[in-house]
Parts: C-alpha cells; structure tokens; sequence
C-alpha cells in the first residue's frame, strides 16, 4: 500500500478538521457573522433594532428545520444524481459529499442560538431603558434562551454519543417548547408595538418578518408528524444477533425509514432492500444487535411499528454516479448496502468486501446468496475463522487497485468507517461514508 499523501498536518486538517461537514457549518457560521457585522455598522446611531435581531435568529431556526427534512433531503440527492458519468471525477466526487449536509443544520442551529443571546441582550436593555417595561417578554426571552443552550450542549459530539436518548429526547421537546416559547414572544412584542397605533396584535403580527419565518418553521415540525402511520411488517429472524422485517410496501431507491415503537421517544433508522424481482414486491431491512432497543426487538419482534414521514434517501445513493465503485461493510452494515446492490436500476458494476462473524450463519444463506449473486467474486470474511482481525484498510486498497473501481464506499461501525475513509482519501481515493451527525 502507498504512503499517504501530503504531510500530516495538511492531510488532518483536509480531512478530518475541516471536512465538508465542517466546511458548510463554517459558511453559514461565516455569512451570519458578517450579517452580525453589518447589522451593527447600520446601528452604531439608532441602536440595534430587536425586531431585525429576532427575523436572524428565526431564519437560522427555520434553516436548521428545513435542511433536515426528508423531501428537502432527498430533493438534494436527486439534484447530485443528474451529475452524468462524463463529468470530470472532481466534480462528481465533490457532489457525493452531499450527505454531509447536516454542516448546514448545525451552523444554522448555532447560529441561530447566538443570535437569540444576542437578542436577549438587546431586550434586557431595551427592558433597563424602559424602552419596552414587558415582564412576560423578559421571561419568555429567558426561558427560550435557556432551552436553546440546552440544545445546543447536548448537540455536541461527545455527548451526543454518550447518551444519544437523551440528545434526541432533548432534541426534540425542547425544539418544541422552544419553537412555542417563540410564538408567544412574538405575540407579546406585537402586543407592545401596537400600542398607540391604529393596528390590532394580528395586523400587527403580519407585518413582523419572523412571523413568516416561524410560520414556515411550525409547518415544517408538524410535516412529518401528518404522516405517522404504523407499518406492518413480517418479521424472520436470522439468528440471535440479526433480524429481518419484510414489508409490502414499494420503497423508492436507495432510501431508509426510521422506525419506533414509541414514536415520542426514539426512533432507529434502517436502510431497505427491495424483494429479488420473481419473489413478489415489497422490501426488507436488516436489525443487528447494537443495543438495548434492538436487542429487545430481536427477542421479541412485533409485526406492527411506528413510522414517519417519507423515506430518505442515503449514502449510497451517491454510489450511481460513478462508472464502479467498491462496497466495503462489516456486520449488518450489509443491511444499507443491500438497498444499492440489490436496486434494479444499479446498472455499474460493483466489488464487495464483507466482513462479519459468521456471515451466513448470522445473517441467513439468503443475504450471503444476495452478495455473491450481485459479485461472484466478493470477498466475505468470516472474523470468527480467523486468528486476527483482517486488515482492513490493505484488503480495500487491493481490490480497489484490481477492481478498477472509481470510488470506495464504507458502511462499518464510526471508528472502521471514519479510519477507512481517511486511509483512502489520503492517499487521493474517492471515499464516503456516513458521519453520524444526528
């Protein structure tokens, strides 16, 4: 295998320091501290108005919602898939970093919430100037601050990953309240505003930019919501540590859904894989051991779970837009790159390097069969047979050299995902993979 490219330090900060997830959050953290710049330069007379602070802070909010939504997402993927394979590979490997757009949610979401300390402030002096003397309006401004930091802290990496419950707990109820608090503060400094003018609270409320802003926001949390339904599903269960739910429904290409069996709590996302053509429609999707939920589901599987919204399109996706490319995944990573390899409109051809503890009899004879029928010539690793663990980072650089292939693909656990990724990119590979953002 060759040395890596570049010295360390170009390769870390290319690669790992600022990424393209880090990248998106630096534009958008860049562009609103510029707004934050100018909005003081056209101030330094009159004073910071709070109404000009609050439309900032709800457009960053309502940014940060939009970007996560499921139809937005997959509208982004489909733009990228027109990208032709004639394209220069640059610029198709520059398009397939598009999963990483959460950059943009959480340098909206960040951004968002300084902007909001920023208007606390603005409304704590204009409260000390007896500018606007509103209780309420201090309280709600308060709470809402308070919730925001609350937001913003469990967001962050390392505690997202030691308790990831409670981030999404938090995630999400305080995104509510938060989004609640929000509409009432408006409807407060509407109330103040409309004082000795001929307007009511509404007509006054129609005239202030955030409540257009808010409004999108609202739709956009309760969107998915309209569309909780249970699913029904026919579990098979390949072994102790695997199991399968089929379902009738048609999926569209390359896409996942996240289920729950209790849709106010936590919700798991899976990548689906359509039925082999011959043995009738519908799809599947692949549970491992890897954790309390799961584990409680494979003992004792439900026929019935909660889904939500529309079906998002994944990482693999990206897979479409070059000539061939190499699949590498451990466990039941072969789950998500099913719903690639076994799409009947994948028309490049694809290498496999599989590794998992007894492959076939974790995972039943019909997912090893649907490797090899998708590459006779896939390399499946059973880690139980041998003395070491494979490395991995040399097997993916052999057959991407034998194969050809234009780009390596890696669906494993976060630390093989991210150590391959930075194995291949430095050495001027074509790689992607998950990042585990949410």
């Amino acid at each position: 295998i060759p040395s890596k490219r570049h010295g360390k330090i170009f390769r870390r900060l290319r690669h790992t320091y600022f990424n393209v997830y880090r990248r998106l959050f630096s534009v958008v953290f860049s562009v609103n501290l510029i707004g934050f710049f100018v909005l003081l330069w056209q101030s330094r007379e009159t004073g910071v108005n709070h109404l000009n602070v609050a439309a900032a802070s709800s457009a960053n909010i309502m940014a940060a919602i939009l970007i996560r939504q499921d139809y937005i997402i997959n509208l982004l993927f489909r733009v990228c898939w027109l990208v032709p394979l004639s394209a220069p590979l640059r610029l198709r490997r520059a398009m397939a970093k598009v999963y990483e757009y959460g950059g943009v949610h959480s340098g909206a979401g960040f951004a968002g919430a300084l902007w909001y300390l920023f208007l606390t402030v603005v409304l704590t002096r204009d409260y000390a100037m007896a500018v606007m003397k509103s209780i309420p309006i201090m309280t709600t401004s308060y709470a809402m601050l308070t919730l925001l930091c609350l937001i913003v802290a469990f967001a962050y990496p390392r505690f997202r990953f030691l308790s990831h419950n409670v981030f999404e707990n938090t995630h999400r109820l305080a995104g509510w309240t938060a989004v609640g608090i929000f509409w009432a503060q408006t409807v407060l400094i509407a109330q103040q505003l409309r004082k000795g003018t001929d307007h009511s609270t509404w007509g006054t409320i129609i005239r202030l930019l955030p409540f257009y802003f808010l409004l999108i926001t609202t739709v956009h949390l309760v969107l998915p919501w309209v569309r909780l339904r249970k699913m029904t599903f026919h579990p098979e269960r390949l072994s102790d540590h695997a199991l399968r739910l089929h379902f009738k429904e048609t999926m569209a290409p390359f896409s996942g859904i996240a289920i729950s069996d209790a849709p106010l709590k936590e919700w798991h996302p899976f990548a689906t894989f359509p039925t082999p053509l011959g043995n009738g429609g519908g799809g599947s999707l692949i549970i491992s051991a890897a954790g309390d939920w799961t584990q409680k589901v494979i003992a004792n599987p439900s026929t019935q779970y909660w889904v939500r919204g529309v079906p998002r399109t994944g990482v693999l996706s990206m897979a479409c837009i070059f000539r061939s490319c190499l699949i590498v995944t451990t466990g039941s990573g072969i789950g998500p790159c099913l719903s690639f390899l076994m799409e009947p409109s994948r028309k490049q051809p694809c290498r496999v390097i599989w590794s998992a503890p007894c492959p076939e009899k974790t995972f039943g004879y019909d997912i090893t069969e649907a490797v090899y029928r998708v590459d006779p010539r896939a390399l499946v690793i059973d880690t139980r047979l041998s003395q070491k663990r494979p490395d991995m980072v040399l097997l993916t650089w052999q057959m991407y050299v034998e194969s050809g292939a234009e780009a390596v693909f890696v669906i494993s656990n976060p630390s093989l995902t991210k150590k391959l990724i930075y194995a291949m990119e430095s050495r001027g590979v074509p790689a992607f993979g998950p990042i585990w953002d949410s």
